[in-house]
């Protein structure tokens, strides 16, 4: 295969020296997914800031079929060349393309078949239940970057040669699961802060027509106080963390010279919940940064905050109410707000925001068709007070409830796919004229809901999935032909065992 090559800013080409590791990075999905990434920036930037070690990126290139043999972005280096392959998951349909890669490698798929390159996979999704990949994966690394990746390179510098002695190496109280090591309890790993050397500044970037998506990306907190029912990264990464208004600072500034815009991207579970939140937007605001916050609880907004918003560039004010109605709302932990919500659009259309996006969740434990008619006459209501109206103006996402493990609605029941497709069209026939409406797949749903509470039964599903080139087609194909009930992962009992159980949340 001959090397696809990018046009970026601040890619690193480490020569290294003789017995230098080499760590392949791979992202799971395609190029502009991983570049949108800033725990991948992270990873790269610092395991390239260690002495011992030479890291290059990998991506997937098609969404379906047969992967062509992976070559790293960097030098175009074989994937057999690297000592060591690190991925970052964050979406578990993602999964089957970690084994589409390994296929196209030839690099054998089971641990126990494979001496190296290792194995390491860490993020969002296997944080929560690693099972389904428990027997491809050497070693998962469960919590903060801060904490585990230096631990992780020391050990990998000392036992590289050594695969039994590095396993062992890496305790479970510190956040590593090593499935072969028969691990009972693992001890999710977390960062008590968010110091500077971890978060790189210079992030790569595209250049030449490109250009126009450079971009600062800034955490400027981790983890969240609200406990919404439903929410995965709420549960995994609490405490709420904050990164100081002089780190944000520091960030956004020397980004202008690294990364050639002056856009900053302020990345947060609620970015109105940081206690300097209105200091840092009025520092880049008067500065004339171009800022974007895309994620903002309606209840921590006030006029103020909304002409910062406005003035520093956003079109678009995103609200996710999840349901219209008061009861439901409350279930789910997350207060239904409704003259809030009308204000807050009435005064955002004023002062010049563009568009307004809302995201809903629909089958709800407990959702009825007159749920459905309450988000309709919510929409019809604000859309008249507001004046927010047409697809350019108005826009709606709609994706199905899927339950994660660690939340209180872990065990919940999913609803059959031809009801939620019809919910879905009820939404999309009553509110088409009044706005743009987007929908999430509720089949991709419901596999996302059998990945995120499978056992190492569907790692065999996997195994034959990628097989056959993943994709919704892929899956059928593979879940009919191993003849796996996946029907009791949708709809669980209350005793069904939890392959995630021995995944514990620091307090």
């Amino acid at each position: 295969m001959s090397r696809i090559s990018f046009n970026e800013l601040n890619i690193v080409r480490k020569k290294g020296r003789p017995g230098d590791l080499k760590i392949a990075l791979f992202y799971p999905s395609l190029y502009h997914v991983a570049l949108d990434t800033l725990s991948f920036h992270m990873l790269y930037f610092y395991v390239n800031s260690r002495i011992g070690f030479i890291a290059e990126r990998f991506n997937i290139v098609k969404k379906t079929g047969q992967e062509p043999i992976p070559r790293s972005i960097e030098s175009g280096a074989s994937l057999k060349l690297f000592d060591v392959i690190l991925i970052s998951v964050h979406y578990e349909p993602d999964y089957v393309n970690i084994l589409r890669f390994l296929y196209a490698s030839g690099i054998p798929i089971l641990s126990s078949k494979r001496d190296r390159p290792y194995v390491i996979v860490g993020g969002p999704a296997v944080i929560s239940n690693p099972e389904p990949l428990a027997e491809v994966v050497d070693v998962f690394a469960l919590g903060d970057i801060e904490p585990i990746l230096p631990y992780l390179l020391d050990c990998l510098l000392e036992f590289y040669d050594r695969k039994r002695e590095l396993l062992e190496s890496l305790p479970p109280e510190r956040g590593f699961y090593v499935p072969q090591r028969g691990d009972e309890e693992v001890i999710i790993n977390k960062a008590n802060e968010l110091p500077l050397k971890f978060h790189p500044i210079a992030q790569i970037q595209p250049s030449g027509k490109n250009s126009r998506r450079r971009k600062t990306m800034i955490e400027a907190m981790r983890g969240c106080f609200r406990e919404c029912s439903f929410c995965l990264e709420g549960a995994i990464f609490k405490p709420k963390r904050e990164r100081s208004y002089e780190q944000v600072k520091v960030i956004a500034d020397q980004g202008v010279y690294f990364n050639k815009s002056k856009k900053v991207v302020l990345l947060a579970l609620s970015y109105f919940d940081h206690s300097e939140a209105d200091k840092i937007l009025e520092y880049l605001v008067n500065n004339k940064f171009e800022v974007s916050v895309p994620s903002i609880r309606v209840e921590t907004l006030n006029e103020r905050r909304l002409e910062l918003i406005a003035t520093g560039g956003q079109k678009t004010l995103t609200i996710a109410p999840e349901t219209a109605d008061r009861d439901l709302s409350l279930k789910i932990g997350k207060p239904f707000l409704p003259t809030l919500i009308e204000d807050t659009a009435i005064y955002a259309r004023k002062i010049g925001i563009k568009s307004l996006k809302l995201y809903f969740m629909i089958g709800l434990p407990g959702e009825t068709r007159e749920h459905l008619r309450k988000i309709v006459n919510f929409i019809e209501t604000l859309s008249e007070k507001s004046g927010y109206k047409g697809v350019r103006e108005l826009k709606i996402t709609v994706s199905p409830f899927v339950p994660k493990p660690h939340t209180p609605m872990q065990l919940a029941w999913v609803e059959d796919v031809q009801v939620l497709k019809r919910k879905i069209d009820f939404l999309k026939s009553k509110l088409g004229g009044i706005a743009e409406v987007r929908s999430h797949d509720p089949r991709w749903s419901h596999i996302q809901t059998i990945l995120s509470r499978g056992d190492r039964e569907i790692g065999k599903i996997l195994m034959l999935w990628a097989k056959y080139g993943g994709g919704l087609g892929g899956w059928r194909k593979a879940v009919r032909n191993l003849n796996i009930d996946i029907r009791k992962y949708l709809v669980p009992s209350s005793t069904t065992s939890m392959p995630w159980k021995k995944i514990k949340l620091a307090s």
